[in-house]
C-alpha cells in the first residue's frame, strides 16, 4: 500500500478511535513545527525515519497528510504505533504534528 494511502486510511479510522473533543483541543494549538523536530526525534524516528523515510512505520516525507489527520493519529495510534495522548503534553503533540507536515 501507498504510504499517501495508508495515511489516508489511518486518518479515516482514527477518528472513531480518538475523541474529537481531544482532537480539537490539540488543534486549537499552535504548533511549533522547530520545537516538533526535538519531539519526532525522542519518539517518531526510530519508526519513521529519521528524515520520515519511513522504516518500520511508514514513510512521513512528502506523504501531504494534514495536521488534523496527524493530531489524531498521534493522539490515538494506529496498528503498531502506540498512542501518545497521556504520554506527550498537548503542545508536544501539536509542535510534532507541525514537524511532520512540514516534511
Amino acid at each position: 500500500m501507498r504510504p499517501v494511502a495508508f495515511l489516508l486510511l489511518c486518518s479515516l479510522s482514527v477518528g472513531v478511535g480518538c475523541g474529537s473533543s481531544r482532537a480539537a483541543e490539540v488543534g486549537a494549538l499552535t504548533g511549533d513545527a522547530v520545537a516538533g523536530a526535538a519531539v519526532f526525534a525522542a519518539n517518531c524516528a526510530s519508526c519513521h525515519g529519521a528524515d520520515g523515510g519511513g522504516g518500520s512505520g511508514p514513510t512521513l516525507a512528502g506523504a501531504g497528510i494534514d495536521v488534523d489527520s496527524v493530531i489524531a493519529i498521534v493522539l490515538s495510534g494506529e496498528g503498531n504505533m502506540p498512542a501518545f495522548d497521556g504520554t506527550l503534553a498537548d503542545q508536544d503533540i501539536a509542535d510534532v504534528s507541525a514537524f511532520a507536515t512540514s516534511m
